[in-house]
């Protein structure tokens, strides 16, 4: 019960409701305890007096208790139930936001499907319970204690004569408890595994589909599903053999009621009405009794939903704000709107420019491989400015470089600066928003184009976005979309090319006007022309701000003002092309191996068409502000 206790702080915002629910509580409790006795009265006043004005009185008050318990456990159900989607509309916006909080390395051991049962599955359990199970566990304890205090003050000897089978009841119960637990956390797992398989597949579906390995997928989500009827039919089992012990020793119970009272009213030690109103009592001891098991069963229910969505709320925020964040000048904004493109505003208010990046002997290794290290000893300073080409084979720590910089993960020892500071000391929302990254694998959101490219700069104006879509070459098949910047592109983008996703992806980032520009492959989906006149357009945004690229296409290469090679997480050669051509070491043996034939075929040679292009990608330069 833990884990269900720290539930609490959610419903505390509630305790008015929950008086509330308290005070219905106690209505409905009284007036049901009240309804065997008054029939008990019409019985002996009424029908064995032969009154028929009594036993019409006391119908009518029968009538009444009646509708006002009627009242009462529906006032009570109406509010228990918005207490409990409240807690849970609460408690699940505090994990989402965790969630959103946790650095990248959460997610390489948390899969998506995992995460997807927790926030929603799991959240059912826990509303079950909080919106009706407790309420209704603590409503029916109650009807049983104050039920047997009116049965020991009706007749003590009977009441016990009759409550002694019920104590058998404890053992199935006790067992079937011990049982559930393990049970319900095995329903809740498999559930959870089972949506990851859907989730994968789903958003693999055009892997699957063209491997031809839809049968595979069929079979693989049937293999889970099977899981999860097996888990839920053990389960189910548990709770069914459990219920007809209990049923057994009710029926006991109330034959000793039948042969015991009989007896009692031939001897005249009880009279009819009280027997009547003692059958209908004893109904209110066997209910909670023969309740207990769902009780429990949606209690264990919640805790092993509880259990789960409490690790999210306990896992460690590794990457956080510091106490005492250091302060990141704002830049000096220009006056005039085409400064926006030529890097004008890259100027700290002190007049110092803004946009250094240094890697002081950096060592580094990702979180779920400790023992191997990407990087080790890394030393490189990136100059305002600058535009810097890493280059690297296959596990030379390239991705590891760009993901340092905005603090996507923390070095194990050394130092990132960012203008002079340690990464470290910069609040991650200040930091971040100075900074603009285009990741090779683009991702799009189910919204529309235009907010799509404006999601780093919501308030962006149309205007704005239209100049940033002009710079990334988006505009021209913006223009021929269904509604235009308004249409919606579908899920992760799908209603586009891997091209245009990227392109769209360049266009948020130049919207973004940062400072430091990171750019993983950027170009790597969009065909030559297109990528030569992106790069026209590309060459005036990261003009006087610091870019950090990691390219594949030999024009990017040539023209960066600094090369950079990786070898075992170190530096292993820097300079210019011409520099380190003429070095003969691993740059070289890069050049020849991937850009040589790009050079063959004359991959950086600009036609006619991309240069007219270019033309209006300066005019739309000119407009972004």
């Amino acid at each position: 019960m833990e884990y269900l206790k720290r539930l609490l702080p959610f419903a505390r915002p509630y305790r008015r409701r929950i008086v509330w629910v308290l005070v219905f509580t106690i209505g409905a409790l009284v007036t049901n305890l009240m309804v065997p006795q008054l029939l008990g009265f019409a019985v002996d006043q009424g029908v064995i007096a032969l009154d028929l004005q009594a036993t019409l009185f006391w119908c009518l008050v029968l009538v009444g208790v009646a509708a006002l318990r009627s009242l009462f456990f529906y006032l009570q159900g109406v509010y228990q139930g918005m207490i409990g989607t409240d807690v849970v509309r609460d408690l699940r916006n505090s994990l989402y936001r965790k969630l959103q909080y946790q650095p990248f390395s959460y997610y390489t051991t948390m899969p998506t499907g995992q995460i997807m049962s927790r926030m929603l599955s799991d959240m059912d359990g826990i509303e079950q319970f909080v919106a009706f199970g407790f309420t209704a566990m603590v409503t029916e304890i109650s009807t049983f204690a104050f039920t047997l205090v009116v049965l020991l003050s009706l007749d003590w000897k009977l009441t016990l004569i009759v409550l002694a089978p019920m104590l058998l009841m404890y053992f199935p119960i006790a067992r079937f408890r011990l049982r559930l637990d393990p049970a319900w956390d095995a329903v809740r797992e498999q559930m959870g595994r089972l949506t990851s398989v859907l989730q994968e597949n789903v958003s693999g579906v055009r892997v699957v589909k063209a491997f031809g390995r839809e049968p595979y997928a069929v079979m693989q989500f049937a293999r889970e599903n099977a899981l999860n009827r097996q888990k839920n039919i053990e389960r189910g089992r548990l709770e069914a053999n459990a219920f007809p012990a209990m049923d057994f020793i009710s029926g006991v119970s109330f034959l000793l009621l039948i042969l015991v009272g009989s007896l009692q009213i031939v001897n005249g030690a009880l009279t009819l009405g009280v027997f009547t109103a003692f059958t209908w009592y004893i109904w209110s001891l066997i209910w909670p009794i023969r309740l207990m098991g769902w009780f429990i069963s949606i209690s264990r229910q919640a805790v092993a939903s509880a259990k789960r969505l409490f690790e999210i709320a306990d896992a460690e925020e590794t990457i956080r704000d510091p106490a005492r964040p250091d302060r990141l000048d704002q830049p000096d904004r220009p006056d005039r709107p085409d400064d926006m493109m030529t890097g004008s505003q890259v100027i700290r208010s002190s007049g110092h420019q803004v946009g250094r990046v240094e890697f002081d002997n950096v060592c580094f290794s990702y979180p779920d491989d400790p023992d191997t290290s990407v990087l080790c000893g890394l030393n490189l300073t990136v100059e305002p400015g600058q535009t810097v080409v890493i280059l690297g084979g296959t596990g030379s720590g390239k991705s590891s470089v760009i993901n340092l910089v905005p603090r996507f993960y923390d070095v194990n020892s050394g130092r990132v600066l960012v203008d002079g500071v340690d990464v470290r000391e910069y609040r991650l929302a200040d930091l971040r928003s100075r900074m603009a990254i285009v990741p090779q694998e683009t991702f799009l959101f189910s919204a529309s184009l235009k907010d799509n490219i404006r999601f780093g700069k919501p308030d962006a104006t149309d205007d704005e976005v239209i100049a940033a879509a002009k710079i990334a070459q988006v505009h021209e098949f913006a223009e021929k979309l269904p509604k235009g910047y308004d249409t919606v592109v579908g899920e992760r983008g799908v209603g586009l090319s891997g091209g245009q996703r990227q392109r769209v992806a360049l266009a948020r980032a130049v919207l973004m006007n940062p400072s430091i520009l990171i750019l993983d492959e950027a170009t790597s989906a969009v065909d030559t022309q297109t990528e030569t006149v992106i790069q026209q357009a590309m060459a005036q945004v990261m003009k006087g701000r610091t870019s950090i690229v990691i390219a594949q296409r030999l024009s990017t290469v040539k023209n960066a003002d600094k090369i950079v090679v990786l070898k075992d997480g170190r530096v292993a050669e820097e300079g210019t092309h011409e520099q380190l051509y003429a070095l003969n070491g691993e740059y070289r043996a890069l050049y020849n191996l991937q850009f040589r034939d790009q050079e063959a075929r004359g991959a950086d040679v600009i036609d006619e068409d991309a240069l007219m292009k270019g033309k209006d990608v300066d005019r739309g330069a000119a407009v972004l502000a």
